[in-house]
């Protein structure tokens, strides 16, 4: 019914759009809360990525995509570590605000012809 190749679109869709969601998800919650714990963020982190296990890792071409898989997997494993709470959060929003400038230079670029049949 669906060819290989649509397949494999649905699998991609569906993996970055997960992963997108982990980033949003993650973001809001750190923002929303003032007084976080590590077990707080822990729990959290646990409950967001569950789906995330569940779906096919698929390999992944555009540079955004690839830094946010990267997050991804670098912020599940934040709370585990030996860093203080304050340490946990700058990292997180500090990884995002990256994510969001990668995204940003990759959706610009620079128009054709720029000039060149205006007097």
């Amino acid at each position: 019914m669906f060819t290989e190749k649509q397949k494999e679109k649905y699998k991609r869709t569906k993996y970055t759009r997960e992963l997108e969601r982990f980033l949003n998800r993650i973001v809001s919650f750190v923002n929303k809360k003032e007084d976080l714990t590590k077990e707080e963020i822990n729990d959290y982190m646990d409950r967001i990525f569950k789906p995330l296990e569940g779906i096919e890792k698929v390999r992944l071409n555009s540079p955004y995509l690839n830094e946010l898989e990267r997050y991804v997997e670098k912020t599940a494993n934040l709370p585990q570590g030996e860093q203080e709470i304050d340490d946990i959060k700058k990292e997180i929003l500090h990884g995002a605000n990256q994510l969001q400038k990668t995204k940003r230079k990759q959706n610009s670029s620079a128009p054709k012809h720029k000039g060149k049949y205006h007097d």
